[in-house]
């Protein structure tokens, strides 16, 4: 049976109040979870329906198409990097630098290794179904907060950019993080992984000029 079609180009409804908030998560929810299951192509709305547990009518109340529902499902993800990156900032002013980077990769690490299968999911639909455009906007967002991490520390020395040294983290912490959540989880160890990582960004630190 033929899926319904829609031709508009944005969602019909944003999710305001909190019935309408789960129902929306819980469609993202559930096509996340097919998608540990099964390839992106075989899954269809009726099956992301089925599985949250709502009609087929409630989904194009909030998406007009799968497509759509994976460009929203990245940006749920991204904007989660973003508020652990906010929130290690915060925890970590005026503390020293290298106690706030390891605080931030410790919370990142934990946070794609303790949902290990979707984030490689994420990972994958971001390469597939995220514009250009707003995959450069979120990478600037994570860069800015890295920056602002960098400058908030206690011995970061006084006007000094750190624009450089944050891009170059941002870069190094995004792929492993993506690496890391598209690895077969058997072959990873999350305390270890979390040591190279600060091995990695804390040399960088202190060999940057």
């Amino acid at each position: 049976m033929n899926e319904r079609k829609t031709t508009a180009a944005g969602p019909r409804r944003k999710p305001v109040q909190s019935r309408s908030w789960q129902t929306s998560l819980a469609i993202q929810d559930a096509f996340v979870q097919l998608l540990v299951e099964s390839e992106y192509d075989q899954i269809t709305i009726r099956d992301i329906v089925m599985v949250a547990g709502v009609a087929l009518g409630s989904f194009y109340e909030y998406f007009t198409s799968k497509e759509e529902l994976a460009r929203t499902c990245v940006h749920f993800r991204s904007k989660r990097i973003l508020k652990t990156l906010e929130q290690s900032r915060a925890d970590a002013a005026g503390s020293p630098m290298v106690q706030g980077v390891e605080r931030a990769l410790q919370a990142l690490v934990d946070m794609v290794m303790d949902d290990h299968a979707r984030w490689g999911q994420h990972f994958l639909l971001e390469r597939l179904h995220s514009p250009l455009a707003q995959y450069r906007a979120d990478y600037a967002r994570f860069t800015f907060q890295w920056k602002s991490l960098l400058a908030a520390s206690s011995d970061w020395p006084t006007g000094r950019d750190a624009q450089r040294p944050a891009l170059t983290l941002s870069m190094l912490v995004y792929g492993v993080l993506a690496h890391t959540a598209l690895s077969d989880e058997r072959t990873l160890d999350k305390d270890d992984l979390c040591q190279q990582l600060r091995l990695a960004v804390t040399s960088y630190l202190a060999a940057w000029p």
